[in-house]
């Protein structure tokens, strides 16, 4: 999946810019990474919001116009994982860096990103008990690693070994592994292209505090991701 680097720089930017409860551009790719591969399509106003906020805290969106921006930058970047999964999905890799210091991948914020979007729909996902084989292997083994990184980001990575999944240094090409074989279990059994209709701000795009909100929700804008 060929991503621009200013694009990045740019989202990575406007999603820091929204504060410490906003998602890493790694976590948004593994998010939108889960998202596209559950069992049934999740609408946007059901999840854009957590890309940005926690719970009830207030939305930092300032206006209507930094929402049509924010929202523009997100789904551009949702549709491309989307466009490379339905039509190139030999070119599909997940954004996993590199510390420069220990050469070490550093996955675990992208797997929390995808445990975000499988906890937006717990019960959804449950269709793969009955899936294939190779289906439900490459779905434990993200599970694996949801359970690895709970478990580090508590402070338990010294558990018993026998109470711990076997993986534990994942490569960016196993994991991008798992996610094709997800995603062809998906397109067989949904094959609907799962793309969003939304295009760069511009004037016919804004939207003001009275408008429907952009995300989705039926709500008007005011009401829903423009709440202060």
């Amino acid at each position: 999946m060929a991503k621009s680097a200013n694009y990045i720089d740019r989202l990575d930017d406007a999603l820091e810019a929204l504060g410490p409860d906003a998602m890493l551009v790694e976590e948004l790719d593994g998010f939108v990474a889960g998202l596209l591969l559950c069992p049934e399509p999740i609408k946007p106003g059901d999840w854009l919001p957590t890309v940005w906020q926690v719970g009830d805290a207030p939305s930092p969106l300032t206006d209507p116009a930094h929402a049509n921006r924010v929202f523009a930058l997100i789904v551009q970047y949702y549709n491309s994982v989307a466009r490379t999964l339905s039509d190139h999905p030999e070119r599909y890799q997940p954004l996993l860096p590199v510390d420069p210091e220990s050469g070490e991948l550093v996955w675990q914020v992208w797997i929390d990103g995808f445990a975000a979007a499988t906890d937006l729909r717990p019960e959804t996902w449950s269709r793969l008990d009955d899936a294939d084989e190779a289906t439900t292997a490459a779905f434990n083994g993200l599970l694996d690693l949801i359970e690895i990184a709970d478990a580090e980001a508590n402070a338990e990575a010294d558990s018993p070994p026998s109470d711990r999944p076997a993986i534990t240094a994942p490569n960016s090409d196993q994991i991008a592994g798992w996610i094709l074989t997800l995603n062809r279990w998906r397109i067989a059994h949904d094959p609907a292209r799962r793309e969003i209709e939304w295009g760069p701000p511009s004037a016919a795009r804004k939207v003001g505090r009275n408008d429907p909100c952009p995300c989705g929700s039926g709500k008007k804008y005011k009401r829903c991701c423009g709440m202060t």
